[in-house]
């Protein structure tokens, strides 16, 4: 598949639908993106803490770096994508600076940004993060300039919400001009196919739509990259557009889209093969995939469910993807889903051990540093991530280390902070 055209001249959008605030312009000083030197990215391993403890001299797992094509990571920490409810009109804010900067300062390996909506009808709702306009990749840069700073690495979450689009804000009150109620799309629409009552009755998706849906995720591909994005995630969980295509509970389609496993499977394949062609080749491409519909409580009833993820995660595997980023549910309010430490492990090991050459991710309630280490030397998954831990402490990476008696490198800036213990 071809790439799409590059939208922009010179560094300027040529594409916009947004009008700058050009009267209000300021000057723009080099001083202000003046960045002290990191020599060592924060979070990476300097030795033990205390070197007479036993095992010392072996570095645990989660403090090894990680490489796939050239992106190498200083630890196997990942910041999961969390949405933030804080944009308007899909533009990064200097909110998302700093809440993404923090991570990037106290030792993150790689943090991936808020699932970013290929399509304004693909925000969750109306203070989701969006990618489809060039005016959005001005921010989105200066972001990745401020992260690479640190000596992180920064990827982004490419998605669109299907049928969970234009959903209320938790903490904004939106005007009712500002959804788009009468454009919720999902593989199957009717009022059958709602997610709850909190939700809007979907429409079908036509074909004609199907195709701009996937040249969307392209062209957002492009963008990332000219945001000088180190990967980009394929957001394919969670009861969102691509999960509402794989799973028979959400896709009744009768065309190529829908059927068999593979005719599910086909938008994903074609997002992913679109990304791909939009996104530097020697980068990697990242997954994320919803296990199963947790729905195995209800008897007959056909869903989403760990079999056909192994399956796709060998179609995947072959047509690109790089990592596979392992999580579940989402995709019904039936759902029934034990959420303790660990629950999700089992879905990545199960992928591990019988899809090769595929590097895993696990995610889910994974609160510290012996959990971490365990998940990784059992060789349950290659990478973990955490989301509400680093809310909770954004300095979870430095935490952790020290639970592990590893001296970790701190931000030069914060270097005083370790004499705290």
């Amino acid at each position: 598949m071809p790439s799409l055209k590059n939208t922009f001249v010179n560094g300027i959008a040529e594409s916009s639908v947004f009008e700058p605030l050009t009267t209000k312009s300021r000057p723009i000083y080099p001083q202000e993106t003046f960045y002290v030197d990191q020599p060592t990215a924060p979070g990476a391993y300097l030795g033990p803490i205390d070197a007479s403890l036993p095992g010392s001299e072996k570095v645990p797992l989660l403090f090894q770096p990680f490489t796939v094509k050239d992106l190498t990571i200083a630890n196997r920490v990942i910041v999961a994508p969390m949405c933030m409810y804080s944009s308007k009109d899909g533009f990064f804010t200097n909110f998302h600076l700093a809440s993404i900067g923090s991570f990037a300062i106290n030792g993150a390996g790689l943090i991936i940004q808020e699932a970013t909506a290929v399509q304004a009808n693909g925000r969750i709702t109306p203070g989701c993060a969006g990618l489809w306009d060039d005016a959005q990749v001005y921010k989105l840069k200066e972001i990745v300039d401020f992260v690479h700073a640190q000596g992180s690495k920064i990827g982004i979450q490419l998605a669109h919400a299907g049928r969970k689009a234009s959903t209320k804000a938790p903490y904004t009150n939106h005007s009712e001009p500002e959804f788009w109620r009468d454009n919720v799309v999902a593989p199957s629409g009717g009022a059958h196919l709602q997610w709850d009552h909190n939700h809007v009755v979907p429409r079908e998706l036509s074909i004609e739509e199907i195709q701009e849906t996937i040249d969307a995720f392209g062209a957002a591909a492009a963008r990332a990259a000219h945001a000088s994005m180190d990967t980009v995630e394929i957001h394919g969980a969670h009861g969102y557009l691509m999960h509402n295509f794989l799973s028979p509970l959400t896709n009744h389609r009768t065309d190529k889209y829908g059927g068999s496993l593979e005719n599910r499977a086909r938008l994903m394949m074609e997002v992913i093969q679109t990304v791909r062609a939009n996104f530097p080749a020697e980068k990697p491409i990242f997954l994320r995939i919803s296990a199963s519909d947790c729905v195995e409580h209800l008897e007959g009833l056909l869903s989403w469910e760990i079999e056909q993820t192994v399956q796709i995660a060998r179609w995947v595997r072959d047509a690109g993807v790089d990592v596979l980023h392992v999580t579940s549910g989402g995709n019904t309010a039936q759902q029934k889903i034990n959420a303790v430490p660990g629950y999700q492990v089992p879905f990545a090991e199960r992928i591990k051990k019988e899809v090769p050459g595929l590097a895993v991710v696990t995610v889910g309630m994974v609160v510290d540093g012996k959990q971490a280490e365990e998940i990784l030397e059992e060789e349950k998954a290659d990478l973990v991530a955490v989301a509400r831990g680093v809310l909770n402490q954004p300095n979870f990476v430095l935490n952790v280390a020290k639970s592990l008696n590893v001296k970790a490198a701190f931000s030069q800036q914060y270097g005083r902070g370790r004499t705290l213990g």
